[in-house]
């Protein structure tokens, strides 16, 4: 399945001595300054983050989100093996091959801010032909914390994906990362809250509202009863991969 969502940026290390940096991030265009800086701890100012809305117009204001993954396995191109990276592979990276098709392998955990994609630690990867990733949530799992400002109040929403879960994106075909080059895993935060009447439940009540303002989607009533597994499925079907050069 071809996710268009979440970025993930990967990077190789070539002869030059520059590296290929894993990150992950929310959509590049939605960032601060330079997209091609993204990973590289080069923005001058904290980025912008974007508002998210529901289908009929609730609008949420971003505070941030944060990610950490482990076990994070990337799939060579079709029919290529680990023989086409050997000669590149990082020391924290490993390449299995299954028949004849290698994976490239980086244990982890790393802690990751998508509204600047910085990693840490950072992680590299050998430069070649991929075609999907796949990584396993860990630590405290996803958490985008977003705001409502509605009837001179402000409302509190926390999206999240609990450890242990994996996530997987693949591209429509293979793609190459060349040397210095980085390959990005992105989160579509446009899309978290599509399919949801959150401004029609908020106006009728069936949102639930809690003593210190929280939205919680898992106890909607009404149009929005499983409201928290929607977001939950949203966030799990809309992520993508692109490269990027440095």
């Amino acid at each position: 399945m071809c996710l268009p969502l979440l970025p993930l940026c990967l990077s190789g290390c070539g002869d030059t001595g520059v590296h290929t940096r894993l990150v992950f991030a929310l959509q590049p265009s939605f960032l601060a300054g330079d997209p091609t800086l993204v990973g590289v701890r080069a923005m001058e100012s904290p980025p912008s983050l974007p508002n998210i809305a529901s289908d009929d117009g609730l609008t949420f204001q971003m505070d941030g989100a944060s990610v950490t993954v482990a076990n994070i396995r990337l799939e060579l191109g079709s029919g290529l093996g680990c023989s086409t990276v050997s000669d590149s592979l990082p020391d924290e990276a490993r390449c299995e091959d299954s028949g004849d098709q290698g994976t490239v392998t980086l244990a982890g955990p790393v802690s990751v801010n998508l509204a600047t994609g910085d990693v840490s630690p950072p992680l590299e990867l050998p430069p070649g032909t991929y075609r999907r990733v796949e990584f396993q949530l860990a630590g405290d799992g996803f958490k985008a914390r977003t705001r409502l400002f509605k009837d001179s109040k402000i409302w509190n929403m926390d999206l999240t994906l609990p450890a242990g879960e994996v996530l997987r994106f693949e591209a429509p075909g293979d793609f190459g990362l060349k040397k210095a080059g980085s390959l990005r895993v992105v989160f579509r935060q446009e899309a978290w809250l599509e399919g949801l009447p959150l401004a029609s439940c908020f106006q009728k009540g069936d949102l639930t509202q809690t003593d210190t303002s929280d939205i919680l989607l898992d106890a909607a009533r009404g149009e929005c009863v499983g409201a928290g597994k929607h977001v939950r499925d949203n966030i799990r079907a809309n992520g993508g991969l692109n490269t990027y050069s440095f």
